[in-house]
């Protein structure tokens, strides 16, 4: 049987959010299962819906990534965490793969990388229950 990847995505823009979920959409064995706008929220549905993959800007609201980062690096090692942000400077990139970031994405410049590093994670894909640390 085939296993979809699913995404969950975390952005304070509204403009990402519209357009984030075509582009997710649109690619093959891809589910898009839900996106946060706040930490708070984030974190409540990525316990619950457990995705593959997060999709996960820095600047937030009042927040910043980092903090949700380092809880799924800690809590929910087999989630791919993409960083997704316009704060693409050296330091940050730095910081999020110290914590354990997958991947590290321009906003302005790699936001149509998206659906080839999805693509890339479905082809390898583990089995929920390998990775999940509530079972």
């Amino acid at each position: 049987m085939e296993q979809k990847l699913t995404v969950f995505t975390v952005d304070d823009s509204a403009i990402v959010y519209k357009l984030i979920g075509p582009l997710i959409a649109e690619t093959k064995n891809i589910t898009w299962v839900g996106h946060a706008f706040s930490l708070t929220y984030a974190y409540m549905q990525i316990d619950k819906k457990k995705p593959n993959v997060v999709i996960l800007d820095i600047q937030l609201r009042e927040e910043k990534g980092f903090e949700l980062l380092e809880y799924l690096s800690t809590n929910h090692p087999g989630i791919a965490v993409i960083m997704f942000t316009n704060s693409s400077s050296q330091p940050y990139r730095q910081k999020c793969k110290k914590l354990g970031a997958k991947y590290f994405l321009d906003k302005s410049t790699e936001f149509e990388t998206i659906p080839k590093i999805l693509t890339e994670l479905t082809n390898n894909l583990v089995p929920i229950q390998q990775y999940d640390s509530s079972i």
